[in-house]
């Protein structure tokens, strides 16, 4: 038997464990029993007992750089103290941090890259008792010391792997969302071909998007509708667009619902009215910033005009729910290019009304094109894998070494100013006051004595959700007072 874990924090478990969905699938073909562990970080004593007694013949834990890396930790020491199979670590940080991750006294393999054709190769290697030192795609210990064997190829056929729904209980993972119940997250392809200098596909995925095929989408969605009663599909791909006509033809025939995430250099008019056809609910675009310059520095390879474009285009569906999502604290990025930021998402706002923002600070992965100049700017590297765990954008007592003029106030001001960027939305509350407080603030970049700001995230989470009572109470107040607004006005 063959035990894969994930462990997330309670407010994530409603995301499936995609990667290791693949991976146990793969080590299903070849044979072998798995059993999938997706859990929360209360549940790892427990989980370390349970899974220890059924002696594996390794343990595979994913993790992303972020409190995963701290979740993970835990349970390895925990799972260590109790059973000798191997601790085998995979997933984002232990593929861009292999080094540091290796030499952790609770780590006995690592897999670099994609897991499914390695985790094969391991599994009948450690059976058989014969050297590690012929399974390309891992590091290893050979009498303590680090040994990286050379890296696996991608894989060529996604369509040879599929996810296993088998292995988890589907129903963990079918939410509400949009006015549908049971709308679960999909994968169709990986990797992308762009070079941004924060991401972790440069080097994860080699700079390359490779997909399952249009058919082998298709097939697989519609076993879901017809096996699960799925009514909705959020995608989870990096660039699902990256081949617009294969995406837009798997939209057409599977004919649901859907949200996803989108290049803003793709939007024309012509696939903005597309999107809107095929019932897209919602998109998520990485603007990353308002200041041109720190977008070639990024490498992003679109720019301000290119965001406005395509913001335009997109406004002639307000159906469709745009989200902006923007970095604060590049490398190199001044205070005015921050404000310069700040000021781009209103000017988006008045293009799109409905327009929502995300801000957070940057996340210095280990690995990413950028890290060099972040390291030669003032970034110290987490000494162990868990202390990873501050790389997360929850985190708001995050540093930003590598920004010498931003304080312990300026970063307290750039966490002030993505709660009020979300607060953006209550405009449409037409409510005196209240609807200008966080166009004023962020305008203004005066985030001082914050006194209205739980009350106001308050109204925005009542007023979201509109399955509660009050939201219903809500909507409908609101509502009549548009209407007598329109009469005394007309």
């Amino acid at each position: 038997m063959i035990s894969l874990v994930s462990i997330c924090s309670p407010e994530f478990m409603n995301v499936p464990p995609l990667g290791i969905l693949y991976v146990g699938d793969a080590l299903k073909k070849a044979g072998y029993e798995v059993r999938v562990s997706h859990f929360t970080p209360d549940e790892i004593p427990r989980q370390a007992e349970i899974i220890s007694r059924g002696k594996p013949l390794f343990v595979g834990i994913s993790a992303f750089t972020s409190n995963q890396t701290r979740f993970g930790a835990r349970f390895s020491r925990l799972f260590r103290e109790r059973c000798e199979s191997p601790v085998v670590w995979g997933g984002v940080h232990a593929s861009m941090g292999p080094e540091q991750t290796l030499g952790e006294e609770y780590v006995d393999i690592v897999v670099i890259g994609e897991g499914e054709e390695t985790a094969v190769d391991l599994a009948r290697t450690l059976e058989s008792g014969v050297s590690l030192g012929g399974v390309t795609g891992i590091g290893f210990k050979d009498n303590g010391e680090p040994v990286f064997n050379e890296p696996r190829p991608l894989i060529e056929n996604l369509d040879r792997y599929r996810l296993d729904w088998d292995l988890v209980d589907i129903e963990n993972y079918l939410t509400p969302a949009w006015g549908r119940k049971r709308v679960i997250n999909f994968i169709t392809s990986r990797g992308c071909p762009f070079k941004c200098g924060f991401c972790y596909n440069q080097r994860f995925n080699r700079r390359r998007w490779r997909s399952h095929s249009r058919e082998f989408v298709i097939s697989e969605i519609q076993e879901l509708k017809g096996r699960y009663g799925i009514d909705g599909i959020k995608f989870y791909d990096d660039n699902f667009f990256a081949n617009k006509k294969r995406a837009v033809e798997i939209l057409k025939a599977v004919d649901l619902p859907w949200e996803g995430q989108l290049r803003i250099g793709y939007i024309t008019g012509e696939l903005a009215e597309t999107l809107d056809e095929t019932l897209c609910q919602g998109i998520c675009f990485g603007f990353e910033s308002g200041s041109d310059r720190i977008l070639e520095l990024i490498r992003k390879d679109q720019t301000t005009e290119d965001i406005i474009r395509g913001t335009a285009a997109l406004a002639k569906y307000p159906a469709i729910r745009v989200t902006g999502c923007f970095i604060l604290g590049n490398p190199t990025e001044t205070r005015e290019e921050v404000r310069k930021t700040i000021d781009f998402c209103l000017k988006l706002l008045e293009i799109h009304p409905k327009m929502s923002f995300s801000l957070g600070a940057f996340l210095p992965f280990p690995g990413v094109p950028l890290y060099d100049l972040l390291v030669d700017e003032g970034f110290v590297a987490p000494e162990r894998t868990e202390d990873w765990e501050v790389i997360n954008r929850m985190n708001d007592e995050m540093e930003l070494p590598w920004l010498s003029w931003v304080t312990k106030e300026e970063r307290e001001n750039f966490v002030r100013a993505g709660r009020y960027a979300k607060l953006l939305q209550l405009r449409y509350l037409k409510i005196p006051v209240i609807n200008k407080i966080p166009v004023w603030r962020l305008s203004s970049y005066n985030f001082r004595f914050p006194l209205e700001l739980p009350a106001l995230e308050w109204i925005h989470r009542t007023y979201s959700d509109e399955g509660s009572p009050l939201s219903k109470i809500m909507r409908k107040t609101v509502a009549l007072t548009r209407s007598r607004s329109r009469v005394r006005h007309s």
